[in-house]
């Protein structure tokens, strides 16, 4: 046996590298809820595929789900999977979205998969409106389990999971599941843990997997003309804060009261005005004038301390003072327009900008290594390093990029998909780019935010730079897990004395500490679970299933097969065998019910039409069958095929109205507020909804053909009909 790799049945040979803590915690999990705490680079979503192999190996007739927040690492551990594991293509799907919700239901219940990779919110609606059933999937892992708190789908599934399936199984993923033990315990609680798996970078059987980072904080105070600026900033916010103090509405020391102080003093003026009548109205809406105008001057000076004048401006450019009242106030003040010139006359960047332009010329500039080296003129230079740099904001970003690359370094933003203002964002085709663009060394320094930090395929980085100290362990663990892993790696933190950069850092340093203590004591001193399970006999693959894997696998010529031995499903021989026993009738219904799937999901698919190969893939039937069901449905003149393409022939009715471009900025229980055609805002009610639940979400946009029209002076939109 080879102890240089994993060997299993299910596993291709000599493609996994053995690691002994690997092993040891996944055997852990086989038995228990389990979750697993482990640095970045560890290999976390290995340990998960070492559980999935030994219950798809032990019990054939069991499924798996792989739960993962986003579509991109959804996307990740599939290609993890299968680059490891022997399974046919059919028998791992990934389920997102993207997929129409008939759909999803014919494939959660195609029982040839086994292995499904999915995004939670999916899960969650399609366990909501009975499309899927957990009851026969014998493992659920969760990756970045952190999230598991409050109302996030992960508490909703795993609820469901143990309600409803006699032998269920969880594993839960995560570098950091906070600093807090209530949070802790909220996380454990709501996945059912039963036992824990904690490993740092110190312990004996993980140490000599982990390259040393050299790890640095540099500090800058911060100018006079910086000093200037917050000073009238502060002092503008000094006078809001105590006017709300006078009042009694916020009763705190103004030198304690943070972002999140003024945050939840709004959502309390928010609901105080549910329930005010109309004529009592005006105190509480000038309060939250004054407590909306303290939100912004606090975050200016955030911008001022940690990011730069660049970032400030910009942030003053984009405020509209006919968005608001309190926007036009707060513009309105001579001071803020003292600020704005100051700013346009000094064109002065922040010294972390000039720090960091400073070191990554020097990194990328080949005769900079070769005088820091000392070497000769004929020596090779060193290889260009690859940097990534974290910030906040994409402001931020965007201009760090601008400065770099008038420096003559290559370099690219990498920001997330939503919307800001100013910022359309990134389609994950454009991320996806990025990162390839990245690896290939088309470019040496990304500098991203927050988007890189949970769990994407980021290339192994020489350099990760933290623009700003960030208030979370989980953050900062992620971040920093950035780096070394194959080789020597180092970490730059960029902090302003005496401002918001301190005071972060230091909260950061005291969670990371009252982490390690938590599970570091001998009796973590956490509530765990214990669930009552059913007694499963094993049933393993036989010599003969797998034989077939590696034979179908190693063969040159991948022709598509089907099925696995013994499987239950129409093949051609009983296609036969149905007009050999004149059990047409019987043969003809089978016929139409596959008519009919594959007519809904063409109509699901727009006018774009479908794939033939994924029609093949989603109804997980034989060719025969499915080309029975399109000859049926070419005859009755409902669908064309267009090479490979299937297209509906009749055109869909056109219902009357007008044509909207349509926004959801915002969800709410019955309705949402979309902004139409990028002017106005209105109501839309579920009443006056016909399309797929879906779009409804915070960002999406789409055509529809409506009507828009008024009730009691509020602007409402009805949706006819999806473009």
């Amino acid at each position: 046996m080879n102890m240089s790799y994993f060997n299993h049945p299910l596993l291709r040979k000599n493609f996994l590298r053995f690691r002994e803590y690997q092993e040891i915690i996944s055997n852990s999990a086989l038995n228990k809820n389990t979750l697993v705490i482990l640095p970045t680079a560890l290999g976390k979503t290995i340990i998960s595929l070492l559980v999935s192999v030994n219950i798809l190996y032990n019990y054939k007739e069991k499924r798996i789900l792989i739960l993962a927040p986003t579509r991109p690492l959804v996307n990740q551990h599939w290609d993890s999977f299968i680059s490891n594991i022997k399974l046919l293509d059919e028998q791992t799907v990934v389920v997102t979205g993207k997929i129409s919700p008939h759909a999803r239901t014919i494939v959660w219940n195609n029982k040839t998969i086994r292995l499904f990779f999915s995004t939670p919110e999916v899960v969650k609606n399609d366990i909501i409106n009975k499309r899927l059933s957990l009851v026969d999937f014998f493992l659920v892992v969760f990756d970045e389990a952190h999230r598991a708190v409050k109302n996030y789908a992960y508490t909703f599934i795993s609820d469901q999971y143990t309600k409803h399936c006699l032998n269920p199984l969880i594993l839960g993923l995560t570098a950091s599941p906070g600093s807090e033990k209530n949070k802790i315990q909220e996380i454990c609680d709501n996945l059912f843990i039963e036992n824990i798996e904690f490993k740092t970078e110190e312990d004996k059987d993980v140490k000599r997997y982990i390259n040393p980072i050299d790890l640095k904080w540099q500090w800058f105070d911060l100018p006079s003309e910086y000093q200037y600026v917050k000073s009238i900033l502060k002092t503008m916010l000094d006078e809001k804060l105590n006017w709300l103090n006078s009042r009694n509405i916020l009763r705190k020391n103004s030198k304690w009261i943070f972002k999140r102080d003024l945050i939840s003093l709004g959502e309390q003026l928010k609901s105080k005005l549910n329930i005010t009548l109309e004529e009592d109205r005006r105190s509480i809406y000038y309060a939250l004038m004054q407590q909306s105008i303290a939100l912004s001057l606090m975050y200016c000076i955030e911008l001022v301390e940690s990011q730069g004048f660049h970032s400030l401006g910009t942030f003053l450019a984009r405020t509209r003072p006919e968005e608001s009242k309190s926007h036009k106030i707060m513009l309105g003040d001579n001071r803020i327009k003292e600020i704005k010139r100051l700013m346009e006359n000094l064109h002065m960047d922040h010294p972390k900008v000039q720090y960091l332009l400073k070191i990554l010329k020097e990194r990328h500039d080949p005769q900079s290594i070769l005088n820091k080296r000392g070497n000769s003129s004929h020596s090779a230079p060193e290889v260009i390093s690859r940097v990534l740099v974290f910030t906040q904001y994409r402001d931020t970003a965007q201009h760090i990029v601008e400065m770099l690359i008038k420096d003559n370094i290559r370099a690219s933003k990498f920001v997330g998909q939503s919307k800001r203002q100013g910022d359309p964002g990134m389609k994950q085709e454009e991320q996806n780019s990025i990162l390839k663009n990245f690896r290939e060394g088309e470019f040496s320094v990304l500098v991203a935010t927050s988007i890189a930090e949970e769990g994407l395929d980021i290339p192994e980085v020489d350099l990760v730079v933290f623009y700003e100290p960030i208030p979370s362990e989980i953050r900062h663990i992620q971040r920093r897990g950035r780096t070394g892993r194959k080789n020597i790696g180092s970490v730059l933190i960029l902090a302003t004395k005496d401002t918001i950069d301190q005071l972060y850092l230091d909260i950061t340093r005291k969670k990371i500490d009252r982490m390690k203590s938590i599970f570091s004591s001998p009796s973590i001193d956490l509530k765990l679970k214990t669930l009552e399970r059913t007694n499963l006999e094993l049933d393993p693959m036989t010599k003969e299933e797998i034989d077939y894997l590696d034979s179908f696998l190693n063969s040159e010529k991948r022709t598509k097969i089907k099925s696995l031995p013994g499987q239950n499903k129409i093949s051609h021989e009983k296609i036969k065998a149905f007009t050999n026993d004149n059990s047409l009738v019987q043969f003809r219904k089978t016929v139409e019910r596959t008519a009919r799937k594959i007519y809904s999901l063409v109509s699901c698919s727009g006018n774009s039409g479908m794939d033939l190969d994924l029609i093949y893939k989603i109804l997980g039937q034989e060719d025969e069958l499915v080309n029975a069901g399109l000859q049926m449905l070419k005859k009755l003149r409902r669908i064309k095929i267009i090479g490979k393409k299937i297209i509906l022939s009749e055109n869909v009715r056109k219902v009357q109205g007008q044509t909207y471009d349509i926004e959801i900025e915002k969800v709410m229980m019955g309705k949402a507020i979309v902004l139409i055609n990028g002017k106005w805002h209105a109501s839309l009610h579920h009443y006056d909804y016909r399309g797929p639940k879906e779009l409804i979400k915070k960002g999406k946009e789409f055509k529809a053909v409506g009507e828009l029209y008024h009730d009691n002076d509020n602007l409402n939109m009805r949706v006819d009909q999806i473009l």
